[in-house]
């Protein structure tokens, strides 16, 4: 979802780029057009003041934005408002003041060594033939910029936020559309899984209710069908657990738990049907003590040995080591196993998937014991790493 939010505002913010862009362009390209007609109509009106008051207005005027240059028709420099005329060389090369001699009025644009920066000019020839030039520092792009820099910051913080709403309603759109997924697909497995063992009940209480069941077989199905109760209890008790995990009403006060303690009583547990399935248990390692929820520690490091001896061979072995690593409290549960093939080992850890399905059938579960092992993990702030070779075994380690 990250992911999904970031690439929303990294797309938002390109758009605004190449949008800014083209308006810093437009914009570059209207002031250039406003800041050139605006120095020719300047021009346009002090020629007609110097026609009539010649130098008298020129020296009246306060310093502006403008520079002020009346040059004579043979380009000596008569009056300059920046400089003393005699210490200004001959302006007749200037293209303007050229331009501006045979047609009447000139303009041009340049870098100006005595200004240190680009300049517009603007030129009209006078009645006596001299020339009045009116100049001023070109608009640049960083400046048109600079002075959009309010607008341009709100826009920006307008972009960002609307960037964002939209992005937290995609997300949140997304999440709802994945939740609501997972809850129909988790009611679907619920239900499936539930129809298995009541199918099976049902099925041999007819036959014994009929009467179609022999005396001698009593004892079998009997066995069948508290098999399959039991089995149902477990997955309701498995998915009640989840419940409360997703709804964070499962009791999560803490307190001191020793771990070789919680797996020895897992081992203790686990003992028939690791003899059953003729796979040697051995814990090793030393006396861990960690602040957490007992009921979920219990129920993590169960379900792990369970999955352990389960999806073992005949023959196999089972080590669990409790250790403690710079501070860190660890337990690691290492089987000679089916394995775990590298596509499925992201998935795992999900409600109801099983890597190998007809296996999975022989040796009964719920399919959410290892969904439970993460909700744990997760409350614990616990890292879950699982190393696994297919035919070899597998190796999970809860890091807390």
């Amino acid at each position: 979802m990250l992911k999904h939010k970031s690439s929303i505002i990294i797309t938002a913010l390109i758009a605004f780029v190449i949008a800014l862009a083209l308006i810093v362009a437009t914009m570059y390209s209207y002031f250039a057009n406003v800041q050139r007609q605006q120095l020719r109509t300047e021009t346009e009106m002090a020629s007609l003041a110097v026609n009539s008051q010649q130098l008298r207005y020129l020296e009246s005027l306060p310093k502006g934005d403008y520079r002020i240059t009346w040059i004579s028709a043979n380009g000596q420099v008569l009056y300059d408002s920046e400089k003393a005329s005699d210490e200004l060389e001959n302006h007749l090369a200037r293209e303007e003041v050229k331009i501006a001699l045979i047609r009447g009025y000139g303009e041009s644009q340049r870098y100006s060594g005595t200004m240190l920066t680009r300049m517009l000019y603007s030129a009209q020839k006078l009645q006596d033939g001299s020339i009045l030039r009116l100049s001023m520092p070109q608009h640049t792009v960083l400046k048109v910029i600079w002075d959009m820099g309010l607008p341009i910051g709100i826009i920006l913080l307008l972009v960002i936020c609307f960037s964002m709403i939209i992005s937290a309603k995609e997300t949140q759109k997304a999440n709802q559309e994945e939740s609501e997924a997972m809850r129909r697909e988790f009611t679907a497995n619920v239900s499936h899984e539930l129809k298995t063992p009541l199918h099976s009940i049902s099925g041999y209480a007819e036959l014994m209710k009929n009467g179609m069941v022999m005396e001698q077989d009593m004892g079998y199905f009997a066995d069948k069908i508290y098999s399959e109760a039991q089995r149902m209890i477990r997955l309701v008790q498995d998915i009640i657990v989840l419940s409360r995990l997703d709804e964070g009403q499962e009791n999560t006060t803490r307190s001191p738990v020793n771990l070789y303690s919680v797996a020895e009583a897992a081992v203790n547990s686990l003992e028939h049907m690791a003899e059953e399935n003729q796979v040697a248990v051995e814990l090793i390692g030393q006396q861990v003590v960690m602040e957490g929820i007992p009921q979920l520690i219990n129920s993590m490091v169960y379900n792990i040995c369970e999955n352990a001896i389960k999806y073992n061979r005949p023959g196999g072995s089972v080590v669990i080591q409790v250790a403690e690593f710079s501070g860190h409290p660890r337990i690691s549960v290492r089987d000679t196993g089916i394995g775990i093939p590298k596509k499925d080992r992201a998935r795992i850890f999900e409600r109801f998937y099983r890597v190998d399905k007809s296996h999975s059938k022989e040796v009964g579960g719920t399919g959410l014991g290892l969904s439970i092992v993460k909700h744990a993990a997760k409350l614990h702030n616990a890292k879950l790493e699982v190393d696994s070779v297919v035919g070899e075994g597998t190796l999970m380690v809860v890091k807390f």
